[in-house]
């Protein structure tokens, strides 16, 4: 029972990684061109640089993760377990794009500052 917990864990938080992640990409690129729209490039490699470090950390934590779950004995005890487990990532990726947000602000701050 523990091998399908294991399965389904690494499933459903990958997709739900990978879909956030790319959804975040693309609606983050307007975002972020608007704060550098005099730069494209220093904007697009901001974007996709915030897009591989959320890959990694976020499906890093979910793996990383794998090693605490409990013995599980029968399917309510699974379904806890992945629903724990699944809020806990989805709480991480929350607050991961909120101080992605604030940092991109803080750069265009810091830019705009320095340049005058």
């Amino acid at each position: 029972m523990i091998n399908a917990t294991y399965i389904l864990y690494i499933l459903i938080s990958s997709l739900i990684v990978v879909y956030v992640g790319d959804l975040c990409y693309k609606n983050g690129k307007i975002y972020i061109l608007n704060y550098f729209y005099k730069d494209v490039h220093f904007g697009n490699g901001i974007n996709k640089l915030l897009r591989i470090a959320y890959y990694l950390l976020n499906i890093g934590l979910t793996i990383w993760s794998l090693h605490s779950i409990r013995n599980i004995k029968n399917i309510a005890e699974a379904i806890l377990e992945l629903t724990t487990r699944l809020s806990f990532i989805l709480l991480v990726i929350g607050l991961l794009h909120f101080i992605n947000i604030y940092t991109v602000y803080l750069i265009y701050k810091y830019l705009k500052k320095s340049k005058i």
